[in-house]
């Protein structure tokens, strides 16, 4: 394989819930999405929206919540920079005033080291402050580690860009909102682009070096769900954006908490799917290895990490249930 191949991947609803069930339904079977694949997705992107602001039009990207690069809290603080959990507090409380943090946890993107430590407590340790910057992307460097440094790892960020790793080999991805819509709120197409930084590995027996293996990285087996999750947090947000310049509060109240739901699903869910990916690359190398007991071995792990996917699915399904219908209770009480 030369990797230049054009693959026409056949996507199929397997429930009710969820973008291919809402886009066979209202459109009918056809072209979901094309993909393409780019040397330096930050930079196009960076690009792309650059263009759109200059002259209002040309392709916008979906929103992806700040909360699934990282955000700080209280005990991660006090656990990470090993300080006690009343400092951690102090800390946080201080730089909440500031500015640079926001109540969801948050971190300022361009805020600098030196305004993080004019920031802090006098009694807080400098090192902190590397703490609450790295907190802007830790979820990305808990998966990628040292393998990118911080000034892409803060492009990625700025630019909204979902990250997957697989076995050592890194999967960037985007995907447009929807282009050729007939009018808003309707299902429509969308463009993916994503790049892969492939890993060098050598032979361990030889140490010649390895060829890259077609779709290294993956394909992004955590961002179907952030997928999935953004588009509804992207709907909740213009819910939201509604009630606050109605001046709704219990919608205002509402469609907040349908966020919350959204974004702590996301954070729930990412290591149940690192185990996932984990045992599908575990799969792959006992099948070409020919060890039949570690492929049962890793099938089974895959098999669980699915099952607690799916019980995590339905407790957000039942919340959110709870939600809808208190809300809908509390309607028709003032209604009446």
């Amino acid at each position: 394989r030369t990797q230049r191949q054009v693959s026409l991947p056949i996507n199929n609803a397997i429930s009710e819930v969820g973008h291919v069930h809402l886009y066979l339904q209202e459109l009918g079977q056809g072209v979901q999405h094309l993909a393409s694949r780019v040397g330096d997705l930050p930079r196009l992107v960076q690009r792309a929206n650059e263009r759109r602001e200059a002259i209002g039009a040309g392709l916008s990207f979906l929103p992806i919540p700040r909360s699934y690069y990282g955000a700080i809290t209280v005990k991660q603080l006090s656990r990470e920079a090993d300080i006690q959990s009343g400092l951690a507090e102090s800390c946080l409380a201080s730089l909440r005033a500031a500015g640079f943090v926001d109540s969801a946890g948050i971190v300022e993107l361009d805020c600098t080291r030196e305004q993080i430590l004019a920031a802090l407590p006098k009694e807080a340790p400098e090192h902190i402050a590397e703490h609450v910057l790295r907190a802007r992307y830790r979820n990305l460097r808990l998966l990628a580690g040292d393998v990118l440094n911080e000034e892409t790892y803060l492009s990625i960020v700025r630019n909204r860009i979902l990250l997957d790793v697989q076995d050592g080999d890194l999967l960037l991805q985007i995907f447009t909102t929807n282009i050729l819509q007939r009018s808003a709120g309707e299902e429509a197409p969308f463009l993916e682009f994503i790049q892969r930084i492939c890993s060098k590995r050598q032979n361990p027996t030889s140490g010649e070096p390895l060829p890259i293996r077609p779709g290294c990285g993956g394909f992004g087996i955590r961002n179907f769900l952030t997928l999935f999750l953004s588009i509804e947090a992207a709907k909740t947000s213009r819910s939201l954006a509604e009630a606050e310049q109605a001046g709704d509060v219990e919608g205002v109240l509402h469609y907040g908490r349908m966020l919350e739901l959204f974004s702590a699903q996301l954070e729930e869910s990412s290591p149940i799917l690192t185990d996932i990916t984990d045992a599908m690359t575990a799969e792959a190398a006992a099948l070409e290895a020919g060890d039949d007991s570690k492929v049962k071995q890793h099938r089974a792990e895959k098999a669980h990490g699915q099952q607690e996917l799916q019980k995590l699915s339905t407790k957000y399904r039942d919340l959110m249930a709870e939600l809808r219908r208190n809300h809908h209770a509390k309607a028709t009480a003032l209604a009446a």
